[in-house]
């Protein structure tokens, strides 16, 4: 069991390696596919220099050759996706559900902060979140349209009542693909309010430390990823709560 929690952050990192590859490349339009390289000197980089977190330390943040700042982006990116492939493995376990909720909650990450640089959301992640948030909740047996329903309508409403000023329409398909993730409605209602209220702490915090001016726009997709994370976190109190007010 432990040499597969081990295995499982393992394959987190990897998978967050890559993610800084999408997060550098797809707001760009760019292949994911080819070698990695130096952003100064171009230089590529070589499968040492590729081994997720231990490169970064062992490089000591900087290119070897330009002595190029790497970035904390890179193994923050590795470590947050080791460590939700690991709650993937703790809530599941040796179950195809482990996989899907890692990949779920990976691309979520990936979003999350594409989103918080670029203020946009691509569909080529939105989709493969879509998907496989709907093989998660089939996998799991509580797959329901209605969570999907709430999701993209919640957000679709905005973006037509604010004609696309709001938010963007990237939006509309997050919202479905977390709507699929958590399931029925009353679960993406309660994500929904959670969403709201982990935003409202955040930009409070940013805006009276001067990180943030009144009126600038926030991205929302970082805090609709943490609002996700906290009810599945809390998913088991969760339903006790929806049982016990709602009746259900």
């Amino acid at each position: 069991m432990e040499e597969m929690s081990i295995l499982f952050f393992i394959l987190g990192l990897v998978f967050g390696s890559f993610g800084s590859v999408l997060i550098t490349r797809v707001p760009c339009g760019e292949s994911i596919c080819g070698r990695s390289g130096c952003s100064g000197c171009k230089k590529t980089l070589t499968p040492l220099e590729l081994i997720p977190l231990f490169s970064y330390f062992i490089l000591r943040g900087k290119c070897k050759e330009c002595k190029i700042s790497i970035g904390w982006i890179y193994p923050t990116v590795e470590i947050l996706s080791g460590l939700l492939f690991l709650f993937a493995w703790i809530l599941h376990g040796a179950a195809v559900s482990s996989i899907l909720l890692a990949l779920c909650l990976w691309l979520l990450l990936i979003i999350a902060i594409i989103d918080l640089y670029t203020h946009s959301i691509s569909d080529v992640l939105n989709i493969p979140l879509l998907l496989l948030a709907i093989a998660y909740s089939v996998n799991l047996g509580h797959f329901a349209l209605s969570g999907i329903a709430l999701g993209a309508g919640f957000f679709g409403l905005q973006w037509l009542l604010s004609r696309g000023k709001w938010l963007g329409s990237g939006d509309i398909i997050l919202g479905a693909g977390t709507g699929a993730l958590l399931g029925d409605w009353q679960h993406m209602a309660v994500c929904l309010f959670l969403t709201y209220i982990i935003g409202g702490v955040l930009a409070s915090v940013l805006l009276v430390s001067g990180r943030i001016k009144r009126g600038q726009y926030v991205a929302f997709g970082p805090f609709l990823a943490l609002g996700t994370v906290v009810s599945i976190f809390f998913q088991a109190r969760i339903d006790t709560f929806i049982a016990f007010y709602l009746g259900i």
